[in-house]
């Protein structure tokens, strides 16, 4: 073999290594990228999770708490009222006054909607459960504002 086709052969070669090692090290950079996407989506589902299990437990709260208003608004048997009014106290004690999935909504509502209308054709365990709503979302704001306000007044206005 002549001298210029060695060399040529020997760059030949070389160029082939250099190719075969930037294909592989882009390999292993798409694998890196590809195993963080994983990592990222597996986060991204674990909070996906977490917020479909709290909004299942505060649903199943809330419901709980509609059901123990009903039997103290209806029932006509004493100790039942009670034992609802106990499981209610023991309720506020154990859950934070947070608001819930959807207390944000109502309380849009209350703030622009006309709210004596949009309540007037419901049942009053369906006006409860709205000004409830609205009542814990005022008081979530009033305390990231640092006020200390009541319920917001003529929320329940059925009561007077």
């Amino acid at each position: 073999m002549s001298e210029p086709n060695r060399s040529l052969r020997a760059e030949l070669i070389a160029a082939r290594q250099h190719a075969y090692t930037a294909d592989a090290q882009r390999a292993e950079m798409e694998a890196e990228l590809l195993e963080a996407r994983a990592a990222a989506q597996r986060a991204n589902s674990r909070a996906a999770r977490t917020q479909a299990e709290a909004t299942v437990s505060h649903m199943a709260v809330a419901e709980v708490r509609r059901f123990c208003q009903m039997v103290i608004d209806d029932s006509i048997r004493t100790q039942a009222r009670e034992q609802a009014q106990d499981t209610l106290a023991v309720l506020d004690a154990i859950t934070p006054d947070t608001a819930l999935p959807g207390d944000a909504a109502w309380h849009s509502v209350w703030l622009y909607g006309d709210w004596h209308w949009l309540t007037k054709n419901m049942t009053t365990p369906e006006r409860e459960h709205a000004a409830d709503a609205i009542a814990r979302y005022d008081a979530v704001l009033a305390a990231m504002d640092g006020e200390d306000r009541t319920e917001p007044e003529d929320l329940r206005w059925w009561r007077d």
